[in-house]
């Protein structure tokens, strides 16, 4: 069964087996695998034997006798893929981990319904509780005049608002060290309004500056920045990933702006779609409204699955992920 599995080790090599697949989340690409936080634990990356079929990076978790693997952006499905593939890779997989271990994933990519008829037959099924929307915003952002009558009127208000204010958009490479100063000052002031807690640091973004997919855009004011946006380019598609205002940017409706500005950026760079990200009530209800003024296109992901031989398992997390209600972005 392991015939269907390739372990992959080196970065690099995870990296061209990613070149086949049309598709690629944030966090599947190389720059991610090499810098994530996993405290310690082993991050473990799988393709199928047929190039641009199957491909998942997740961390193996052990911890009160549990073996979990877990999976935030995959597996990702490519058009090589069949349920004859997806399925022998399941197996193949569960055999290499142990098939008393827990595998759960998240997936991001659109919800296809022929993807989650493989994924059942493969033995997963929704878990007992899910704590990250499997919903999305696709703003199209190909026809720049075409979406700006699509903004609602909050958002015309506040772009109008920040063109008083003479702010101004700006691109940056993220290999400037003032660069990463500036992004890491603002994304810390947003996280503390917010009460949030961080998940990146200057080590991430050094070994990300590494690829070039990865744009970092601030909006500026009096030569100050006082808003940022990291976004990743795969392809025709753009990921929203991290993005930050401080107090003052607030005041200026930096946010409104900056987002509009990247939108006409990305559009004249040959993007076609950006995922805004996570949408859907609760904690942060104020960024789902924000999101929404894009006038954007709700999308289904593929979202989460989990997939054990013990059911008690499931259920335990499922109740352990219900009780703490943290991270439903």
């Amino acid at each position: 069964m392991l015939q269907d599995l390739r372990e992959i080790d080196d970065a690099g090599e995870w990296d061209r087996a990613l070149s086949a697949f049309e598709f690629v989340p944030p966090g599947q690409v190389t720059s991610w695998s090499g810098t994530r936080d996993v405290r310690g634990r082993e991050i473990l990356r799988f393709t199928s034997a047929k190039p641009g079929a199957v491909a998942v990076q997740g961390v193996l978790r052990r911890r009160l006798g549990v073996v979990r693997f877990v999976v935030d952006d995959g597996p990702i499905i490519g058009m090589a893929c069949d349920e004859g593939t997806l399925i022998g890779f399941v197996a193949s997989l569960r055999e290499r981990l142990g098939k008393s271990s827990m595998l759960s994933f998240s997936s991001i990519q659109p919800h296809d319904p022929m993807h989650e008829l493989w994924i059942r037959k493969a033995g997963f099924q929704r878990p007992c509780s899910m704590v990250l929307s499997p919903m999305t915003l696709y703003v199209d952002c190909s026809d720049y005049g075409r979406l700006e009558k699509g903004f609602g009127a909050d958002w015309r208000k506040n772009i109008r608002k920040a063109e008083k204010k003479s702010l101004v958009f700006e691109t940056a490479r993220l290999g400037d060290p003032d660069v990463v100063a500036d992004l890491l000052a603002i994304y810390s002031e947003t996280f503390r309004i917010k009460g949030a807690a961080e998940q990146i640091d200057a080590a991430t973004l050094q070994t990300m500056a590494l690829d070039p997919r990865w744009q970092v855009v601030f909006a500026a004011h009096d030569g100050r920045r006082v808003s940022m946006r990291l976004i990743f380019v795969s392809g025709a598609i753009a990921f929203d990933w991290v993005a930050g205002t401080t107090a003052q940017g607030r005041n200026l409706s930096a946010s409104h702006f900056l987002m509009s500005s990247v939108l006409r950026h990305l559009g004249q760079s040959g993007v076609r779609l950006l995922d805004f990200g996570r949408i859907g009530p609760g904690r942060y209800d104020s960024i789902d409204h924000f999101k929404r003024g894009s006038g954007g296109r709700p999308v289904s992901y593929l979202g989460e699955w989990s997939l054990s031989s013990r059911p008690w398992l499931d259920l335990a997390q499922g109740t352990a992920r219900f009780i703490k209600r943290r991270d439903r972005w």
